[in-house]
């Protein structure tokens, strides 16, 4: 009975490893991302994002794809410095069509995109159609969407206006304040910008996620069924285990 037991666990471990290792491999893949991921703007507010391809270590050679905007509306598009457009993307037609001079296996900026907020709600940058090229053959369709959150303007609060009152004139002394360089540097807040490769990263790890639960499509009613899956069978190795016990 133990040896059996043993059997049954053991075959339930290299099931859920085999698994694992196959949602791996497959979500290890280039991929479109849109940076930065995440933004809060206001109402009629301007800001920049850029398009861009993740190698993930393949050999990309060219990207197809159609940009979509939702509450936002493009004001310019521009061709980064080492990308060769066959269809450049304009506002009018996101489309592109862009190659990649001798490819590339690292993370390169494709183009960027100036846009210009809608009303207050949601908006977000979103890619269809994406083909991601290699030498002659296609190596992914994967993208990562920007989503963003449109604030009203706020309101300005109107100050009372202030009722003068005669005060007798007198002659003030002022003393020079000197501010010395130490003073000058404490004032001074450094701020460290947010890198469009920490949204990418935190993107990334998410998309992996969903890929390996979902053997690498993408899919979340798979990656549900995968979670499904392994809590059954941890539920009958649980019982398994307990009538073997009583048993004995």
């Amino acid at each position: 009975m133990k040896n059996t037991k043993t059997k049954i666990i053991l075959s339930a471990i290299i099931f859920l490893s085999v698994a694992g290792f196959a949602g791996i491999v497959l979500a290890a893949g280039p991929f479109l991302y849109v940076s930065p991921a995440s933004l809060t703007k206001t109402v009629g507010s301007t800001f920049g994002t850029s398009i861009g391809v993740n190698a993930s270590g393949s050999k990309v050679c060219a990207v197809e794809g159609t940009l979509v905007f939702k509450n936002l509306s493009c004001q310019n598009i521009t061709i980064a410095s080492g990308a060769t457009p066959q269809s450049s993307p304009t506002c009018s037609n996101p489309h592109f069509l862009i190659g990649v001079p001798s490819c590339t296996t690292a993370d390169k900026v494709l183009f960027t995109v100036l846009v210009k907020a809608g009303n207050a709600g949601t908006a977000s940058i979103s890619l269809t159609g994406v083909d991601i090229i290699g030498e002659g053959v296609s190596v992914g369709s994967a993208s990562i969407s920007g989503n963003y959150t449109i604030n009203a303007v706020p309101k300005p609060t109107p100050t009372p206006t202030p009722t003068p009152t005669t005060t007798p004139t007198t002659t003030p002394t002022t003393t020079p304040e000197t501010i010395t360089p130490q003073q000058e540097e404490a004032t001074s807040t450094p701020v460290t910008p947010i890198t469009p490769e920490a949204n990418v990263a935190q993107a990334s790890l998410l998309t992996a996620m969903m890929n390996i639960l979902s053997f690498g499509t993408g899919k979340a009613w798979l990656a549900i069924i995968v979670i499904i899956l392994i809590i059954l069978a941890l539920v009958i190795l649980f019982f398994i285990g307990k009538k073997s016990r009583k048993k004995t």
